[in-house]
């Protein structure tokens, strides 16, 4: 009985510890934006998992938009906001997507099938976008403020302070 009861601690205690896997796992072929925007039609019914920064919400009658400008995703499936982007998608969901959830800044990462494209002006060049229908999303918190790094929940407050060497973080 002793011994059950350790094995359950010892279990519990390394669950606790385990990696956090991803909200939204990678479909079986994970296709890059690049790749489908190069060839739209071909990729249609595709499913794919894309994150990045939100830039406008459009909600109407029949459907909400939302366009993002695709970030790379890290190994738990957040966008990494960098210099590196493959360039802009539109979201489609026939459910209302309130703007102030998806609020502009703010970062997400989903899961959806393409669809359709759809054609927009940026400054004066005029871009070919791919439409995703959205079956899964997962929103992520803003940028810390003061030091201007992604928020990472193991590292930031309330730890903020002790870190090693009294640096106010325990991240290299």
């Amino acid at each position: 009985m002793v011994r059950f009861i350790i094995l359950i601690l010892v279990l519990s205690a390394l669950t606790a510890c385990s990696y956090m896997s991803p909200t939204i796992k990678p479909p079986t072929e994970d296709l890059s934006l690049k790749q489908v925007a190069e060839n739209i039609e071909l990729y249609k019914g595709k499913t794919v998992r894309w994150g990045g920064k939100i830039i406008a919400v459009e909600n109407n009658e029949q459907q909400s938009e939302i366009l993002v400008v695709q970030f790379p995703l890290n190994r738990v499936g957040r966008p990494d906001e960098s210099n590196d982007s493959d360039g802009r998608f539109f979201i489609r969901s026939a459910d209302f997507l309130d703007p102030e959830v998806y609020k502009k800044d703010s970062f997400v990462t989903v899961l959806g099938e393409v669809v359709d494209h759809k054609s927009i002006t940026v400054d004066q060049k005029q871009l070919t976008l791919p439409v995703i229908q959205l079956i899964k999303d997962q929103r992520w918190p803003a940028n810390n403020p003061v030091s201007g790094l992604p928020y990472n929940p193991k590292h930031d407050w309330p730890f903020v302070g002790y870190g090693y060497y009294g640096t106010g973080s325990y991240s290299p």
